[in-house]
This record gives C-alpha cells, sequence and structure tokens, in this order.
C-alpha cells in the first residue's frame, strides 16, 4: 500500500473530527437564548476561558505552516542575519501583547476597529475593518496556499485539489461554531504543532550532527557550505543594512496589532486571566514560535545544504518543501509520517479558522454593523446568518488567491507595513487625551493609500528615486506608507478640533468579565456613542460650523 494512502486516511479522520467539533459547537451554540447575544458570541466565543488556555490557542494561531515555514526558510538563507527579519520584531510584539489586557480590556470590542469607534468615531471603525480583513485574508490565501503546495507531494495529489479539500473542510468548521469551533480546538492544535515542532527539531538536530560529525560541528559544517546570501552562518548582518532596519520599523507596530491577539485578551474570562494569558503567550512564543522554528532552519543547512549558493530543491521556493522533506526524510515508518502530516494540517487549521474569522467578523462588526444593522435594526439571527454567509465568501476568496499567490515576502511584508500605517496609528494615538478624530481618518487614509501606491511603484521598477540603503531593502514602501501615515496625523492634529469631554468620557469604563457582561457593555457604550454624536450633530446644525468630531 501506497504511503499516500496512509496520509489520506489519518487526513480523512482529522477533516471528520473538525466537522463534528464543529455540529457540537453549532448546538452550543444555539443554547444561548438572546439572538443578539449569539449573534455576539459567534465572533467571541462563551468569554470564559482560562488564561493559559488563550495563550495556547493565540500560540497556535501563530504557528501556522506560512508563518513557520518562512522563518526556518530566513535561517536558511541568511544564517544569523535573519534574527532582524522576524525574530527580534516577534518577541518585541510578544512583549507589547503583556500590556493589552490592562489597558484595552476595559473596552468591549469584539475587534480592535470596534474598540477604537467608542475613542473616535464610527468612521474610523468602518475604514479600519476593511483593512483588517485585507491583512488576513492575505495570510490565510498564504497558508491554503503553503499547505496545499506542501501536502501535494506526500498526499501524492495536485495542491488545486488539496487547496479546495482543504478549504471546504475548514471552512464548514467554521461556519458552524465560529469563534467557539476556533478557541475549542486550538488548544489539541497547540498540541499537535508544538509535538510536530517538537518532533523535527530533535530529529533534524539529530541528523544534522551524525553528518557533522557530532553537535558541535553542525556550525562549522555550515560555513564550509554557507547560507545562500550569507558569508557564513555569523554573518550577522547578511540580510542588508537597510533590510535588517525597515524590517523592525514596519512590522513591530503591526504585529502588537494583530487582530487575531486582541481578539483573544477578549475572550479570557476577565482581565486578570487575560493578563495571565499574555504572560503564558510570552513564554509560549520564545521557547516555541520562534526557537524550534529556528533550531529547525539551522539543521535543515547541514541536511539540504545550498548547491553553488542556490536554494536545494528539497528546500523549494520559498521554503515550501521544508516539512514534508524533514518528515519523509528523517521518519521511514508510514505510521509516523502520517501522525505527522495530520500534526502539519492541525498547524494550518490554527491559523485558517483564526482568520477566516478575523476576515468575516472586520466586516459584519466593523462595517455592517454601524452602517446597516444599527440603522435598519438588523435582528440577531439575521446578524447570524449573514456572518456565516461572510465566512463562506472568504473562504473561497482566499481559495482563488491561493491561485494566483505572489509568495511569502511580498505577503507578510506588505500586510504588516499596510496594519503599521494604519492601526498601529490609530492605536497608540488613543493613549493622548489630545488626538483629534481627524488626525486618525487622515493617518489611516494616508498610510493606506501610500503604502498600496509605493508597493505598486517599486513592483513596477518606479523606485528608482529611493535612497540606495532603503532601494536595496525592498521595503521601501513601508517606510514611506508610514511616513505619510504620519503626515497626515499632523495635518489632523493641526487643523482638527479635540475630542469632547463627552467623547473621552465613553472610555471611563470598568473590567468586564465573561461575555454576557461584555455584550451588555458593548451595547451601553453604543448608545452612549448615540447620544453623543446627536447632541454634536443638534449643536453643529445650529451654527455654520461643524468639527471633524461630529461628521461620522
Amino acid at each position: 500500500m501506497s504511503n499516500a494512502v496512509t496520509y489520506w486516511l489519518f487526513a480523512g479522520g482529522f477533516f471528520v473530527t473538525l466537522l463534528g467539533v464543529g455540529v457540537v459547537q453549532f448546538a452550543g451554540l444555539r443554547g444561548v437564548d438572546d439572538n443578539d447575544e449569539r449573534a455576539f458570541d459567534y465572533w467571541i466565543g462563551t468569554g470564559s476561558l482560562p488564561g493559559w488556555w488563550i495563550a495556547a490557542s493565540l500560540a497556535a494561531g501563530w504557528l501556522l505552516i506560512g508563518w513557520m515555514t518562512w522563518q526556518m526558510y530566513l535561517w536558511y538563507i541568511f544564517g544569523l542575519g535573519a534574527i532582524w527579519i522576524f525574530t527580534i520584531p516577534w518577541v518585541l510584539c510578544t512583549v507589547g501583547l503583556v500590556f493589552v489586557p490592562k489597558l484595552f480590556r476595559r473596552f468591549p470590542g469584539t475587534s480592535i476597529p470596534e474598540i477604537l469607534r467608542f475613542r473616535y468615531s464610527q468612521a474610523v471603525q468602518t475604514l479600519l475593518g476593511p483593512i483588517q480583513s485585507f491583512v488576513f485574508l492575505s495570510w490565510l490565501a498564504a497558508e491554503v496556499f503553503v499547505l496545499s503546495t506542501a501536502l501535494s507531494v506526500p498526499l501524492e495529489t495536485s495542491p488545486e485539489l488539496l487547496a479546495v479539500v482543504v478549504s471546504v473542510v475548514f471552512g464548514v468548521y467554521v461556519i458552524l461554531g465560529g469563534f467557539r469551533s476556533v478557541l475549542r480546538t486550538d488548544l489539541i492544535q497547540f498540541v499537535l504543532a508544538s509535538g510536530l515542532l517538537i518532533a523535527l527539531t530533535v530529529g533534524a538536530l539529530s541528523e544534522a550532527a551524525s553528518i557533522a560529525g557530532g553537535f558541535g560541528n553542525i556550525i562549522g559544517q555550515i560555513n564550509q557550505n554557507p547560507p545562500a546570501f550569507a558569508d557564513g552562518f555569523f554573518d550577522w548582518d547578511s540580510p542588508g543594512l537597510g533590510y535588517m532596519l525597515l524590517s523592525i520599523i514596519i512590522y513591530t507596530p503591526g504585529f502588537v496589532v494583530l487582530q487575531g491577539a486582541w481578539q483573544r485578551v477578549m475572550s479570557a474570562k476577565n482581565v486578570n486571566e487575560a493578563q495571565k494569558g499574555m504572560y503564558w503567550n510570552l513564554a509560549f512564543n520564545v521557547g516555541i514560535v520562534v526557537l524550534l522554528p529556528t533550531l529547525i532552519g539551522i539543521a535543515t543547512l547541514v541536511i539540504f545544504p545550498p548547491i553553488n549558493g542556490e536554494v536545494a530543491s528539497e528546500v523549494g521556493t520559498f521554503g515550501y518543501f521544508i516539512f514534508t522533506s524533514l518528515i519523509t526524510e528523517l521518519f521511514g515508518s508510514p505510521i509516523i509520517g502520517g501522525v505527522l502530516i495530520l500534526s502539519l494540517m492541525g498547524m494550518a487549521l490554527s491559523s485558517v479558522d483564526t482568520y477566516v474569522n478575523v476576515c468575516a467578523m472586520n466586516i459584519s462588526r466593523d462595517v455592517l454593523d454601524p452602517l446597516v444593522y444599527e440603522r435598519y435594526d438588523v435582528s440577531g439571527k439575521q446578524k447570524l446568518i449573514i456572518g456565516r454567509l461572510l465566512v463562506g465568501v472568504f473562504i473561497i476568496s482566499a481559495l482563488a488567491w491561493a491561485f494566483v499567490f505572489p509568495g511569502l515576502f511580498d505577503i507578510y511584508f506588505f500586510s504588516t507595513a499596510l496594519l503599521t500605517a494604519t492601526t498601529a496609528i490609530a492605536v497608540f494615538a488613543a493613549f493622548s487625551d489630545r488626538t483629534t478624530t481627524l488626525a486618525v481618518y487622515l493617518g489611516i487614509i494616508f498610510g493606506g493609500v501610500s503604502t498600496f501606491v509605493f508597493f505598486g511603484l517599486q513592483q513596477a521598477g518606479l523606485n528608482g528615486w529611493e535612497p540606495s540603503l532603503i532601494a536595496s531593502s525592498g521595503l521601501g514602501y513601508g517606510l514611506w506608507g508610514l511616513l505619510f501615515g504620519i503626515v497626515g496625523f499632523i495635518i489632523g492634529m493641526r487643523f482638527g478640533d479635540p475630542p469632547s469631554g463627552e467623547r473621552l468620557s465613553i472610555y471611563d469604563t470598568e473590567y468586564y468579565s465573561g461575555r454576557s457582561e461584555m455584550f451588555e457593555q458593548n451595547k451601553q457604550l453604543k448608545r452612549r456613542d448615540e447620544e453623543i454624536r446627536s447632541q454634536q450633530t443638534n449643536v453643529g446644525s445650529q451654527g455654520p460650523a461643524q468639527s471633524i468630531e461630529d461628521d461620522d
């Protein structure tokens, strides 16, 4: 019997289990009596999880196959220089998230744009919602593409067919249970993904030590045949100074405002558990998300060394085949291989389910809710139906994008640069009571539009005017997007009116516990928001001057 048959049996069992979980969570969701609260639950879950669980859920969401593949590939091509592109920004991100619960858990929004709505206005929410959705759609497409490409070899099928199968199964599972499905299976996926990384780390390092003649000789072996874009393993500036600096500048702020992380902070049962969760998350990320793929990437340099400065075929473009090549190289048993293939699917699922949920939530809660649901009194039952339809739409959209996928570098850098130039500016500006709504409007618009424009210019080869340090990095669009976002913010601070005391008072709330309390506070804050906007509109209509605070 072909190994592929064994692998498909494992995959089939995994798919059936997922659908079963979706059915169970579908039934659990129906147990919420109030239809509006049930629609709210679909995006946030029961809001009753302990800190260690949300940390495992978050780590599982970040143990995405594309992300881990990219990190290993960076170490494979740059050696120690990879630390500037992924490791340092990511560690800074997890440290930054430690401060999120105490600062933002008082604001009962299911999404970052909804939280910022209470500080600024509905328009800020509707501007940021599609941006967040686009970013996570990009990452969703990356996961579908990398998983399908990587597993098409051991499963002996086409990437396109596998992408369809995976998307349908994963989509149905999330459609049924919403964020409940995500949170309930993330613990299992965390165990599967961690087990896979631990097994590959131990196996790969042992194999590398065997080839090199001992663990102490691994680095020496690498230096005899160094990474493709480095002079030796310890070539710390191998990516180039511009690439290193801009990676940290572009990545770190965008990482801190990743919607999937904040969503889990809001789903903990209380602020203390949310705080514990972020400390656990820091430990999980340093020990598992960062360290283990780094060690695997180093070992891969010995097992599948570059050939004449070119990436080995077993590694593939952007490292797409690192996982499957190591599995088949290190573990001859089809049973062990099947378990690891299953774990690889679990690794992809832990991010696919999160991302499709976020994509749909940012449209439902941040666009449709303020523009349609609140104005036309749409029922909770209708909101839930529309939410499920949106999940299906984004699964299909990601599948379509996966077939024209541009590559991991463009996806991760561009999407994170977009977050830095828009959402990060709006979030960090909320710490000042002097920040005007116009400043945030213009910061988002200037930052978002310029990121797209300068990326397009670079893709067309029209960035020859850039200083060599910036041009050589290939990340100039991220820097210009951030700078233009800051310029827009400064203009808005100069000409915008400061927020009213009533607007600032909305943020004077207590920490909430559980989904029901969060749901009630969310409704109360929206009522206060509507009252303030109505008062300001009435005042503005009595005179010629009307501040941007009033114009939603």
